[in-house]
């Protein structure tokens, strides 16, 4: 027997034997006994023990040492299941590395099962985003120990054999929490999990097999976790062979297998493409909503029997909460079904559960509700995103004033996730106009922004810029070379502390994007807070998600008819970078930033005239001319969801294209003359007014509303006045010396006026012609029996427009026979649509 005092010196003898009854004294000795952890750990037991369960150095296998690593393992475990202070000491590099080293090397299966359940406890307490970034070979080890075990001799499973199964399928959705980590071990996982969750389906339908519901829940919510777009498919093609069985297990006697099922079900149907439509004549939509129906009473079963059993020391499962939220995402007849039962108010018990009075800010946030209140704040978020009402309910229930306190918190582990719903609550609020104008006015949630953003990176997080010389005021010239745009993502092994910033700056770049529109009363405590510069910094980011959101928010702070807010921008901003954005690798990056120059040509000849200054025109059009051209590459089949999920973009970056044309056209005269003169990019307009979008076919035809639009010759701009008059032959005075009569300058004015309209009709003639030359008439009258209303009343205004010029009519006759249209065109600046100011889905 070996005295307590000199255990540790024995833990590091050469002798297995001797090691191993040192090892086990000290688990007996510190199992059940907080204190005697503390103690071990003060004197240096961590690293006597993690170096035990490395690999020995000569590799060495046998059953002293396989037992010397699986008790070191054991004590570890212990450790790790004690208290939050003796835990948290165990989260360091060296036990990590050493934990995931017994996973990807050779390891007793005693040894696997005591690292396993030691990393998912460690993991439970606080997540590690990038863990299978800091381990690229994780996922692969996983997916082989997996793989290992086939499930068609689960009846020879020992029960060694299941507790390491079940271990591995709970730790799969920890060291994966964040999207970008889901997408890194989906492929190496998605195969062997299908393939586990298959055979425990298949095994459940043998009589005489009892598959371990333990086992059972965590391979499906594994799997649920990491399941990609193309085994969706294959679960589809499958049939009822998989889903059948699947369905049954909703009225599962446990909980777990019964929230297991709902949470897959809602993945694989989520996956699909929704305007896709069955053999049977049902789409994807009216499939999803109808199994929507089906698990929101299951759900809210659960979420009722986890409230209860909260008051009895319990917590709510938040997977029941992140299933109701993925569920509500898409508005429509399940959220309303959902808050007809009563969920805000459910949400918003629970919260208060966590924070009685929602004082966040003298009240630290614990790891263990961390989870919990970010699922019941995402589930809000999702609750209010489409209806006015809900968002109503969501404030009176007092939800907002926990946004505004989780958001000027102090930054912890724990507080996070947290943080990134509340921004995620933050912006469904702000798509409520009466809201940003009433409730949402509070300095609290200025703040919460502005600190959420943090400070502008350093340069090295700007290599989206490195060919760009200038990216503050725009230079007086550039060159004629296209700016080239390859764009770096964010590398794989990008440093923890730095992934996890981006998702919170992402989030919180999100919820700007509404308060900083025009009729917002933020907008000006926000920039007055000095966030332009964070914002611009995020469109420069190599993370697409920040980028993307920060082109966003920028599109919206152009937005309306403030010039002074459009130079501040311009300034920080540059051209050089709009352009770079607008030919991003990412389709929706390219999106919002066309949407940019869309908003910043609006009602503003000044923008167009300084686009023009610092592009180049002959660049500009070449912009926008490979914009009309984009065709999305098609998809071999709908298992590649990636591919069809991005099409719709595709439209969207035409329509935003077509829109900074029409603004162009709205300009000045010299403006449309430019428009004219790049007849390559009209025949794609031309092409266009075919288009199976009617919102790509309306801004086509107001196009051609703008290039033959008549402006009156007394509201001429100088510069094209001036031009028209310069031709007039000069009437000679009366005399050398004298000064012309009344007569004469009335003569003269005449004169020069009578040459300027003729001036001007012979160039709206011409423009006309051309365009009657490209098609455009033709095309028009297609588009007399459109389906879409719009089109068919702005194809008439375009087609009586045209016919008056190239019929040789007055330049304005078009004011004397039909008064009423120059109070619909406005010169083309006022027309709807013309301007962006949308919200939709936010972006992870």
């Amino acid at each position: 027997m070996i005295a307590e005092d000199d255990l540790l010196p024995y833990l590091r003898s050469d002798d297995r034997n001797v090691q191993l009854a040192a090892l086990r004294s000290v688990k007996n000795s510190v199992i059940g006994h907080s204190d005697q952890k503390a103690t071990y750990l003060d004197r240096g037991v961590l690293d006597d023990l993690l170096a035990i369960i490395g690999t020995p150095e000569d590799g060495i296998r046998d059953a002293i040492s396989d037992e010397c690593r699986i008790q070191a393992g054991v004590i570890l475990g212990s450790f790790a299941y004690s208290d939050p202070e003796i835990s948290s000491r165990l989260f360091t590099p060296a036990t990590l590395s050493t934990l995931v080293k017994v996973l990807t090397q050779y390891s007793p299966p005693g040894l696997l099962v005591a690292s396993l359940r030691t990393l998912t406890t460690l993991l439970t307490l606080r997540l590690t985003p990038s863990l299978v970034n800091q381990f690229p070979g994780l996922a692969k080890s996983l997916s082989e120990l997996i793989s290992h075990y086939s499930p068609a001799d689960f009846a020879k499973f020992t029960r060694l054999d299941v507790q390491v199964l079940t271990s591995l399928c709970t730790l799969v959705p920890l060291i994966s929490p964040s999207h970008s980590s889901v997408q890194s071990v989906s492929v190496e996982l998605t195969a062997p999990l299908f393939d586990l969750v298959y055979g425990s389906l298949k095994s459940s339908q043998t009589v005489g097999i009892v598959f371990d519901s333990k086992l059972q829940s965590a391979a499906i919510l594994a799997l649920a976790h990491v399941l990609t777009p193309t085994v969706a498919h294959e679960i589809e093609t499958a049939g009822p062979s998989f889903t059948s069985p699947l369905l049954a297990l909703l009225r599962a006697p446990d909980t777990a297998t019964r929230l297991s099922a709902a949470s897959l079900l809602t993945a694989m149907y989520t996956c699909g493409k929704p305007e896709s439509t069955s053999n049977s004549g049902v789409t994807r939509a009216q499939q999803i909503t109808t199994l929507a129906l089906t698990l929101v009473p299951t759900l809210m079963k659960l979420l009722d029997d986890g409230i209860a059993a909260d008051h009895h020391g319990r917590k709510c499962d938040p997977t029941i909460l992140h299933t109701l939220a993925i569920l509500c995402r898409e508005g429509g007849e399940v959220t309303d079904r959902c808050v007809e039962a009563g969920l805000i108010k459910k949400i918003v018990s629970i919260i208060a559960q966590l924070a009685p009075n929602d004082h966040f800010t003298s009240r630290r946030i614990l790891e263990s509700e961390s989870k919990l209140l970010s699922s019941s704040l995402l589930c809000l978020s999702a609750l209010g995103l489409y209806n006015e009402d809900y968002r109503k309910e969501i404030i009176e229930a007092g939800a907002l004033s926990v946004v505004v306190a989780v958001m000027n918190t102090a930054n912890t582990a724990a507080t996070r996730e947290v943080k990134i719903a509340a921004c995620h609550v933050l912006r469904t609020l702000s798509r409520s106009v009466r809201l940003l104008r009433t409730t949402m006015v509070e300095s609290g949630v200025v703040c919460g922004i502005v600190d959420l953003l943090g400070d502008a990176p350093p340069e090295e997080e700007r290599p989206l810029l490195e060919n760009v010389d200038n990216v503050g005021p725009e230079p007086e010239h550039m060159d004629d070379e296209p700016v080239q745009t390859t764009v770096t993502e964010v590398p794989a092994d990008e440093d923890e502390e730095e992934g996890e910033d981006l998702e919170v700056r992402t989030a919180a770049m999100a919820a700007v994007c509404n308060l900083v529109l025009d009729f917002s009363p933020l907008r000006k405590p926000i920039l007055d807070k000095g966030i332009l510069p964070l914002v611009v910094s995020g469109a420069r980011s190599r993370y697409t998600p920040l980028r993307l959101n920060s082109t966003w928010a920028l599109k919206h702070m152009v937005f309306g008819d403030d010039m002074d807010t459009k130079a501040c921008v311009m300034s920080h901003l540059g051209f050089p970078l709009v352009i770079k954005l607008c030919d991003d690798k990412e389709i929706q990056v390219q999106e919002q930033a066309l949407d940019f120059l869309r908003n910043l040509t609006a009602r503003s000849e000044t923008y167009i005239d300084m686009l023009f200054d610092n592009v180049g025109v002959d660049e500009v059009f070449r912009l926008l001319d490979r914009k009309l051209s984009l065709v999305p590459v098609p998809p071999l089949d709908e298992s590649e969801q990636e591919l069809l999920s991005t099409q719709p973009y595709y439209t969207k970056v035409i329509i935003a294209t077509a829109y900074v044309i029409v603004h162009i056209a709205a300009g000045y005269d010299r403006h449309r003359e430019i428009v004219i003169a790049h007849e390559d990019v009209l025949r794609k307009i031309v092409q266009l007014m075919r288009h199976e979008n009617y919102e790509v076919r309306l801004a086509c035809v107001w196009t051609i509303i703008n290039l033959t639009w008549v402006e009156e010759p007394n509201r001429a701009p100088d510069d094209v006045a001036s031009s028209a008059a310069g031709q007039v032959p000069a009437v000679a005075p009366a005399g050398a010396g004298q000064s012309s009569s009344p007569s004469d300058t009335m003569q003269q004015d005449q004169g020069i006026s009578a040459f300027t309209e003729l001036y001007f009709a012979d160039i709206y003639r011409r423009r006309a012609m051309t365009l009657v030359r490209l098609g455009v008439r033709e095309q028009l009258e297609h588009l007399k029996q459109d389906p879409v209303l719009d089109v068919r009343e702005k194809t008439k205004t375009a087609i009586y427009q045209i016919d008056s010029l190239v019929g040789g009519a007055s330049p304005s006759a078009a004011a004397d026979v039909e008064p009423d249209i120059e109070a619909g065109l406005s010169r083309g600046v006022e027309v709807p649509g013309g301007a962006m100011e949308i919200d939709s889905e936010l972006h992870e």
